[in-house]
Protein backbone atom coordinates (compact mmCIF):
# COMPACT_ATOMS: atom_id res chain seq x y z
CA UNK A 1 0.00 0.00 0.00
CA UNK A 2 1.46 3.59 -1.08
CA UNK A 3 0.71 6.17 1.14
CA UNK A 4 0.79 9.84 -0.66
CA UNK A 5 4.29 12.13 -0.16
CA UNK A 6 2.13 15.03 0.62
CA UNK A 7 1.20 14.17 3.80
CA UNK A 8 -2.49 13.01 3.13
CA UNK A 9 -3.86 9.40 4.35
CA UNK A 10 -4.75 7.05 1.14
CA UNK A 11 -8.45 6.49 0.37
CA UNK A 12 -8.56 2.68 1.08
CA UNK A 13 -6.37 2.96 4.36
CA UNK A 14 -9.05 5.04 5.31
CA UNK A 15 -11.73 2.70 4.57
CA UNK A 16 -10.13 -0.36 6.58
CA UNK A 17 -9.78 1.93 9.89
CA UNK A 18 -13.60 2.16 9.39
CA UNK A 19 -14.37 -1.35 8.73
CA UNK A 20 -12.39 -2.62 11.71
CA UNK A 21 -13.73 0.33 14.09
CA UNK A 22 -17.89 -0.78 13.56
CA UNK A 23 -17.04 -4.83 14.09
CA UNK A 24 -15.42 -3.52 17.56
CA UNK A 25 -18.50 -1.57 18.01
CA UNK A 26 -20.90 -4.13 16.92
CA UNK A 27 -19.01 -7.06 18.77
CA UNK A 28 -19.17 -4.56 22.32
CA UNK A 29 -22.93 -4.54 21.29
CA UNK A 30 -23.49 -8.17 21.32
CA UNK A 31 -21.57 -8.96 24.56
CA UNK A 32 -23.54 -6.11 26.43
CA UNK A 33 -26.72 -7.86 25.00
CA UNK A 34 -26.02 -11.50 26.15
CA UNK A 35 -25.01 -10.34 29.37
CA UNK A 36 -28.40 -8.24 30.03
CA UNK A 37 -30.33 -11.13 28.75
CA UNK A 38 -28.55 -13.64 31.28
CA UNK A 39 -29.02 -11.23 34.20
CA UNK A 40 -33.01 -11.25 33.34
CA UNK A 41 -33.39 -14.70 33.18
CA UNK A 42 -31.79 -15.15 36.32
CA UNK A 43 -33.98 -12.74 37.93
CA UNK A 44 -37.28 -13.96 36.51
CA UNK A 45 -35.87 -17.42 37.66
CA UNK A 46 -35.68 -16.33 41.30
CA UNK A 47 -39.03 -14.36 41.13
CA UNK A 48 -40.38 -17.40 39.84
CA UNK A 49 -38.98 -19.43 42.83
CA UNK A 50 -40.28 -17.01 45.04
CA UNK A 51 -43.81 -17.10 43.64
CA UNK A 52 -43.89 -20.73 43.81
CA UNK A 53 -42.53 -20.23 47.48
CA UNK A 54 -45.49 -17.98 48.37
CA UNK A 55 -48.06 -20.48 46.43
CA UNK A 56 -47.06 -22.97 48.81
CA UNK A 57 -47.57 -21.15 52.51
CA UNK A 58 -51.17 -19.93 50.50
CA UNK A 59 -51.85 -23.40 49.73
CA UNK A 60 -51.17 -24.24 53.32
CA UNK A 61 -53.55 -21.64 54.85
CA UNK A 62 -56.26 -22.97 52.59
CA UNK A 63 -59.45 -23.69 54.31
CA UNK A 64 -58.24 -21.96 57.00
CA UNK A 65 -59.49 -18.70 59.06
CA UNK A 66 -58.80 -16.95 61.99
CA UNK A 67 -61.37 -14.43 63.60
CA UNK A 68 -60.97 -12.78 66.86
CA UNK A 69 -63.55 -13.14 69.82
CA UNK A 70 -65.03 -9.74 68.97
CA UNK A 71 -66.15 -10.38 65.66
CA UNK A 72 -67.43 -13.52 66.09
CA UNK A 73 -69.74 -12.01 68.86
CA UNK A 74 -70.40 -9.07 66.49
CA UNK A 75 -71.42 -11.18 63.26
CA UNK A 76 -73.82 -13.87 64.97
CA UNK A 77 -71.36 -16.65 64.68
CA UNK A 78 -71.92 -19.56 67.49
CA UNK A 79 -70.10 -22.45 68.53
CA UNK A 80 -71.80 -26.05 69.86
CA UNK A 81 -70.09 -29.40 70.45
CA UNK A 82 -70.65 -32.03 68.40
CA UNK A 83 -72.58 -34.99 70.61
CA UNK A 84 -74.98 -37.82 70.56
CA UNK A 85 -78.79 -37.47 70.48
CA UNK A 86 -82.08 -38.14 68.36
CA UNK A 87 -82.48 -38.08 65.05
CA UNK A 88 -86.39 -37.80 64.77
CA UNK A 89 -88.08 -39.49 61.39
CA UNK A 90 -91.47 -38.00 62.15
CA UNK A 91 -94.64 -38.90 60.76
CA UNK A 92 -97.22 -36.00 60.87
CA UNK A 93 -100.75 -37.01 60.76
CA UNK A 94 -104.07 -34.91 60.85
CA UNK A 95 -105.92 -34.74 64.05
CA UNK A 96 -108.49 -32.59 66.38
CA UNK A 97 -109.32 -31.31 69.56
CA UNK A 98 -112.25 -32.60 70.89
CA UNK A 99 -114.33 -32.21 74.30
CA UNK A 100 -113.79 -35.30 76.82
CA UNK A 101 -117.65 -37.21 76.52
CA UNK A 102 -116.85 -37.96 80.05
CA UNK A 103 -116.59 -34.14 81.07
CA UNK A 104 -119.85 -33.17 79.31
CA UNK A 105 -123.59 -33.24 80.09
CA UNK A 106 -126.73 -32.64 77.26
CA UNK A 107 -129.57 -31.35 79.14
CA UNK A 108 -133.24 -31.64 78.24
CA UNK A 109 -136.50 -30.93 79.94
CA UNK A 110 -137.77 -33.26 82.33
CA UNK A 111 -141.29 -31.85 81.01
CA UNK A 112 -143.09 -30.63 78.74
CA UNK A 113 -143.86 -26.60 79.37
CA UNK A 114 -143.62 -22.79 78.60
CA UNK A 115 -140.24 -21.39 79.11
CA UNK A 116 -140.58 -18.42 81.16
CA UNK A 117 -137.00 -17.49 82.48
CA UNK A 118 -133.40 -17.90 80.94
CA UNK A 119 -130.99 -17.59 82.99
CA UNK A 120 -127.49 -17.67 80.98
CA UNK A 121 -125.56 -16.89 77.48
CA UNK A 122 -123.85 -19.11 75.15
CA UNK A 123 -120.13 -19.29 76.41
CA UNK A 124 -121.07 -18.55 79.70
CA UNK A 125 -119.10 -20.50 82.54
CA UNK A 126 -121.65 -21.83 85.41
CA UNK A 127 -120.92 -23.63 88.50
CA UNK A 128 -122.95 -27.02 89.33
CA UNK A 129 -126.62 -26.33 90.57
CA UNK A 130 -127.05 -22.94 88.85
CA UNK A 131 -130.29 -21.86 87.66
CA UNK A 132 -130.08 -22.36 83.59
CA UNK A 133 -134.07 -22.23 82.90
CA UNK A 134 -137.22 -21.90 83.89
CA UNK A 135 -140.35 -23.20 82.46
CA UNK A 136 -144.48 -22.93 83.51
CA UNK A 137 -145.27 -26.79 83.73
CA UNK A 138 -149.11 -27.17 83.53
CA UNK A 139 -148.40 -31.17 84.31
CA UNK A 140 -146.42 -30.45 87.20
CA UNK A 141 -149.48 -28.55 88.69
CA UNK A 142 -151.02 -31.48 88.75
CA UNK A 143 -147.98 -33.44 90.35
CA UNK A 144 -147.98 -31.14 93.14
CA UNK A 145 -151.59 -30.67 93.80
CA UNK A 146 -151.63 -34.97 94.35
CA UNK A 147 -148.86 -34.35 96.52
CA UNK A 148 -150.87 -31.98 98.64
CA UNK A 149 -154.08 -34.18 98.37
CA UNK A 150 -152.01 -37.25 99.65
CA UNK A 151 -150.70 -35.07 102.32
CA UNK A 152 -153.82 -34.09 103.51
CA UNK A 153 -155.20 -37.80 103.45
CA UNK A 154 -152.01 -38.58 105.41
CA UNK A 155 -152.94 -35.99 107.77
CA UNK A 156 -156.98 -37.73 108.43
CA UNK A 157 -155.69 -41.11 108.28
CA UNK A 158 -153.02 -40.14 111.16
CA UNK A 159 -155.50 -38.79 113.15
CA UNK A 160 -157.74 -41.87 112.78
CA UNK A 161 -154.80 -44.13 113.80
CA UNK A 162 -154.02 -42.52 117.29
CA UNK A 163 -157.80 -42.26 117.76
CA UNK A 164 -158.19 -45.94 117.45
CA UNK A 165 -155.04 -46.85 119.01
CA UNK A 166 -156.27 -44.84 122.13
CA UNK A 167 -159.81 -46.53 121.95
CA UNK A 168 -158.73 -49.94 121.57
CA UNK A 169 -156.38 -49.77 124.36
CA UNK A 170 -159.08 -48.96 126.55
CA UNK A 171 -160.91 -51.80 125.82
CA UNK A 172 -163.85 -49.68 123.85
CA UNK A 173 -163.12 -50.13 120.17
CA UNK A 174 -162.84 -53.62 118.59
CA UNK A 175 -159.30 -54.57 117.47
CA UNK A 176 -160.23 -55.07 113.71
CA UNK A 177 -161.09 -51.09 114.01
CA UNK A 178 -157.73 -50.32 115.22
CA UNK A 179 -156.41 -52.64 112.84
CA UNK A 180 -157.91 -51.13 109.80
CA UNK A 181 -157.31 -47.48 110.72
CA UNK A 182 -153.70 -48.70 111.17
CA UNK A 183 -153.30 -50.06 107.64
CA UNK A 184 -154.80 -46.77 106.26
CA UNK A 185 -152.68 -44.78 107.75
CA UNK A 186 -149.72 -47.12 106.31
CA UNK A 187 -151.27 -46.82 102.79
CA UNK A 188 -151.52 -42.71 103.34
CA UNK A 189 -147.80 -42.93 104.28
CA UNK A 190 -146.71 -44.49 101.23
CA UNK A 191 -148.91 -42.76 98.95
CA UNK A 192 -147.23 -39.13 100.21
CA UNK A 193 -143.93 -41.03 99.89
CA UNK A 194 -144.79 -42.12 96.17
CA UNK A 195 -145.87 -38.53 95.16
CA UNK A 196 -142.81 -36.68 96.41
CA UNK A 197 -140.75 -39.42 94.96
CA UNK A 198 -142.01 -39.07 91.34
CA UNK A 199 -141.53 -34.98 91.67
CA UNK A 200 -137.50 -35.67 93.27
CA UNK A 201 -137.30 -37.72 90.80
CA UNK A 202 -138.53 -35.20 87.83
CA UNK A 203 -136.14 -32.60 89.48
CA UNK A 204 -139.04 -30.68 91.19
CA UNK A 205 -140.82 -30.28 94.72
CA UNK A 206 -143.78 -29.21 96.15
CA UNK A 207 -143.31 -25.88 96.47
CA UNK A 208 -143.15 -24.53 93.49
CA UNK A 209 -146.28 -23.30 92.15
CA UNK A 210 -145.75 -25.26 88.61
CA UNK A 211 -142.71 -23.88 87.70
CA UNK A 212 -139.79 -26.43 86.61
CA UNK A 213 -136.07 -25.18 87.61
CA UNK A 214 -133.47 -26.29 84.87
CA UNK A 215 -130.14 -26.60 86.95
CA UNK A 216 -126.96 -27.36 85.77
CA UNK A 217 -125.68 -30.76 86.56
CA UNK A 218 -121.65 -30.10 86.51
CA UNK A 219 -119.57 -27.10 85.96
CA UNK A 220 -118.55 -25.96 83.07
CA UNK A 221 -119.21 -23.60 79.77
CA UNK A 222 -122.25 -23.52 77.92
CA UNK A 223 -121.38 -24.42 74.63
CA UNK A 224 -124.58 -24.94 73.21
CA UNK A 225 -127.70 -23.39 73.54
CA UNK A 226 -130.96 -24.01 71.98
CA UNK A 227 -133.69 -22.08 73.85
CA UNK A 228 -135.60 -19.06 74.31
CA UNK A 229 -138.53 -17.14 76.11
CA UNK A 230 -141.51 -17.57 75.14
CA UNK A 231 -141.43 -21.49 72.99
CA UNK A 232 -142.51 -23.96 74.41
CA UNK A 233 -140.43 -27.34 74.92
CA UNK A 234 -140.87 -30.52 74.81
CA UNK A 235 -139.03 -33.59 76.58
CA UNK A 236 -136.95 -34.41 73.86
CA UNK A 237 -135.58 -30.99 73.18
CA UNK A 238 -131.76 -30.92 74.05
CA UNK A 239 -132.10 -27.15 75.47
CA UNK A 240 -127.98 -26.98 76.63
CA UNK A 241 -124.58 -28.53 76.46
CA UNK A 242 -121.71 -27.35 78.93
CA UNK A 243 -118.24 -28.68 78.36
CA UNK A 244 -115.51 -28.75 80.17
CA UNK A 245 -112.37 -27.98 78.59
CA UNK A 246 -109.82 -28.53 81.08
CA UNK A 247 -109.91 -32.17 79.84
CA UNK A 248 -109.77 -31.86 76.41
CA UNK A 249 -109.22 -34.92 74.19
CA UNK A 250 -106.43 -35.05 70.95
CA UNK A 251 -108.16 -37.71 68.19
CA UNK A 252 -106.80 -38.88 65.40
CA UNK A 253 -106.52 -41.83 62.85
CA UNK A 254 -103.93 -43.88 62.92
CA UNK A 255 -102.79 -46.27 59.77
CA UNK A 256 -102.67 -50.11 61.05
CA UNK A 257 -98.77 -50.60 60.11
CA UNK A 258 -98.00 -48.05 62.93
CA UNK A 259 -100.24 -49.52 65.49
CA UNK A 260 -97.28 -51.09 67.57
CA UNK A 261 -95.65 -47.99 67.70
CA UNK A 262 -98.20 -46.50 69.80
CA UNK A 263 -99.66 -48.22 73.74
CA UNK A 264 -102.04 -46.71 76.20
CA UNK A 265 -100.05 -44.21 78.54
CA UNK A 266 -97.72 -43.22 75.87
CA UNK A 267 -97.09 -39.51 75.02
CA UNK A 268 -97.55 -37.99 71.81
CA UNK A 269 -96.67 -34.33 70.83
CA UNK A 270 -99.39 -32.22 68.40
CA UNK A 271 -98.84 -28.65 67.27
CA UNK A 272 -101.68 -26.41 66.33
CA UNK A 273 -101.99 -25.50 62.46
CA UNK A 274 -99.78 -22.83 61.61
CA UNK A 275 -97.92 -22.86 64.94
CA UNK A 276 -94.60 -24.18 66.25
CA UNK A 277 -95.62 -24.39 69.64
CA UNK A 278 -95.32 -27.85 70.89
CA UNK A 279 -97.96 -29.76 73.02
CA UNK A 280 -98.19 -33.53 74.35
CA UNK A 281 -100.80 -35.69 75.38
CA UNK A 282 -101.05 -39.05 76.85
CA UNK A 283 -102.97 -41.72 74.64
CA UNK A 284 -106.18 -43.09 76.27
CA UNK A 285 -107.58 -45.56 74.22
CA UNK A 286 -106.84 -47.54 70.63
CA UNK A 287 -109.70 -48.42 69.24
CA UNK A 288 -110.05 -52.19 69.15
CA UNK A 289 -111.28 -52.68 65.47
CA UNK A 290 -109.90 -50.50 62.20
CA UNK A 291 -112.74 -48.46 60.36
CA UNK A 292 -114.35 -50.77 57.83
CA UNK A 293 -113.84 -48.28 54.94
CA UNK A 294 -110.34 -46.40 55.69
CA UNK A 295 -108.78 -49.30 57.89
CA UNK A 296 -107.31 -46.90 60.79
CA UNK A 297 -107.82 -46.91 64.33
CA UNK A 298 -109.05 -44.04 65.94
CA UNK A 299 -106.65 -42.81 68.94
CA UNK A 300 -107.57 -40.38 71.95
CA UNK A 301 -105.32 -38.98 73.89
CA UNK A 302 -105.82 -36.72 76.71
CA UNK A 303 -103.96 -33.07 77.29
CA UNK A 304 -101.39 -32.83 79.80
CA UNK A 305 -101.28 -28.68 79.25
CA UNK A 306 -104.00 -25.99 78.64
CA UNK A 307 -104.01 -23.01 76.61
CA UNK A 308 -105.79 -20.21 75.78
CA UNK A 309 -105.44 -21.44 71.87
CA UNK A 310 -106.12 -25.20 73.03
CA UNK A 311 -109.71 -25.21 72.21
CA UNK A 312 -112.46 -28.27 70.69
CA UNK A 313 -112.16 -28.40 66.89
CA UNK A 314 -109.16 -26.81 66.76
CA UNK A 315 -107.45 -29.25 63.92
CA UNK A 316 -103.67 -30.27 64.79
CA UNK A 317 -100.60 -32.23 63.22
CA UNK A 318 -99.11 -35.02 65.51
CA UNK A 319 -96.34 -35.66 65.24
CA UNK A 320 -95.45 -39.16 65.87
CA UNK A 321 -91.60 -41.08 66.02
CA UNK A 322 -91.04 -43.68 63.29
CA UNK A 323 -89.06 -46.94 63.67
CA UNK A 324 -86.39 -44.82 61.55
CA UNK A 325 -85.74 -42.76 64.47
CA UNK A 326 -82.02 -43.35 66.13
CA UNK A 327 -79.66 -41.96 68.35
CA UNK A 328 -76.54 -40.88 66.59
CA UNK A 329 -73.58 -38.44 66.13
CA UNK A 330 -75.56 -35.39 65.25
CA UNK A 331 -74.77 -31.70 64.44
CA UNK A 332 -77.14 -28.45 63.19
CA UNK A 333 -78.26 -28.50 59.54
CA UNK A 334 -77.68 -24.96 59.45
CA UNK A 335 -74.07 -25.76 60.40
CA UNK A 336 -73.28 -27.97 57.23
CA UNK A 337 -72.17 -25.88 53.91
CA UNK A 338 -71.23 -27.11 50.48
CA UNK A 339 -67.54 -26.00 50.04
CA UNK A 340 -66.06 -27.30 46.51
CA UNK A 341 -69.33 -29.39 46.05
CA UNK A 342 -68.82 -31.20 49.58
CA UNK A 343 -70.57 -31.51 52.42
CA UNK A 344 -68.21 -29.34 55.03
CA UNK A 345 -68.58 -27.94 58.35
CA UNK A 346 -66.12 -25.41 60.66
CA UNK A 347 -64.76 -26.80 63.37
CA UNK A 348 -62.42 -24.57 66.43
CA UNK A 349 -58.78 -25.79 66.05
CA UNK A 350 -58.14 -23.55 68.70
CA UNK A 351 -59.24 -20.28 71.17
CA UNK A 352 -55.42 -18.66 72.28
CA UNK A 353 -55.64 -15.10 73.49
CA UNK A 354 -58.72 -13.91 72.06
CA UNK A 355 -58.16 -15.83 68.63
CA UNK A 356 -60.46 -18.10 67.34
CA UNK A 357 -58.62 -20.75 64.58
CA UNK A 358 -61.15 -22.40 62.57
CA UNK A 359 -61.00 -24.54 59.64
CA UNK A 360 -63.13 -26.11 57.08
CA UNK A 361 -63.58 -30.13 57.46
CA UNK A 362 -65.43 -32.79 54.69
CA UNK A 363 -67.70 -34.88 56.65
CA UNK A 364 -70.06 -37.49 56.02
CA UNK A 365 -73.87 -36.98 56.66
CA UNK A 366 -76.05 -39.47 56.89
CA UNK A 367 -79.85 -39.34 57.90
CA UNK A 368 -82.36 -36.07 58.57
CA UNK A 369 -84.06 -35.07 61.02
CA UNK A 370 -87.84 -34.76 60.18
CA UNK A 371 -87.98 -31.65 61.63
CA UNK A 372 -84.89 -30.25 59.29
CA UNK A 373 -82.78 -29.53 62.36
CA UNK A 374 -80.51 -31.97 62.70
CA UNK A 375 -78.38 -33.82 60.39
CA UNK A 376 -76.65 -37.26 61.50
CA UNK A 377 -72.72 -37.55 61.00
CA UNK A 378 -71.41 -41.01 59.89
CA UNK A 379 -67.69 -39.83 59.46
CA UNK A 380 -65.26 -36.84 59.54
CA UNK A 381 -66.16 -35.64 63.32
CA UNK A 382 -65.71 -36.99 66.63
CA UNK A 383 -68.08 -36.05 69.68
CA UNK A 384 -66.57 -32.94 71.92
CA UNK A 385 -65.44 -31.42 68.52
CA UNK A 386 -66.23 -27.57 68.94
CA UNK A 387 -68.07 -26.19 65.46
CA UNK A 388 -69.80 -23.36 64.24
CA UNK A 389 -73.40 -23.94 64.65
CA UNK A 390 -74.30 -20.51 63.56
CA UNK A 391 -72.80 -18.09 61.08
CA UNK A 392 -71.50 -20.88 58.93
CA UNK A 393 -72.41 -19.18 55.61
CA UNK A 394 -70.64 -16.07 56.55
CA UNK A 395 -67.48 -18.25 57.05
CA UNK A 396 -68.02 -19.73 53.58
CA UNK A 397 -68.30 -16.56 52.04
CA UNK A 398 -65.00 -15.53 53.77
CA UNK A 399 -63.27 -18.51 52.55
CA UNK A 400 -64.37 -18.19 49.21
CA UNK A 401 -63.54 -14.29 48.69
CA UNK A 402 -59.84 -15.31 50.46
CA UNK A 403 -59.22 -17.95 47.52
CA UNK A 404 -60.69 -15.61 45.05
CA UNK A 405 -57.62 -13.01 45.68
CA UNK A 406 -54.96 -15.56 46.48
CA UNK A 407 -55.74 -16.64 42.36
CA UNK A 408 -55.93 -12.74 41.72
Amino acid sequence: MKIKQDGKISQPLMIAVLIGLTLMLCTAIWLSTNKSDADKTEHEGEHQEANNSDAEAEHAEEGELQLTAQQMVEQGIKIATVENGLVENIIQLPGKLAVNTDQQAHISPNFSGHVEQVNVALGQTVQKGQTLAVLSVPELIDQQANLRMAEANLDLARQDYQREQKLWSQGISAKQDFQRAENAYRQAQISVQSAKSRLQALGANSGQNGRFIIRAPIAGVISQKDIVVGENVQLADQLFTIEQFKDLWLEFNLAHQYSAQLQKGQNVSFKINGSDQRYSAEVQSLTSQADVQTGRLVVRAKLKQQSAELRPNVMVNVLLADSGTKNALRVQKSAVQSIEGKDSIFIVESEQKGQVHLKAQVLKLGQVSSDGQWLEVISGLEAGQKYISQGSFLLKSELEKDEAGHEH
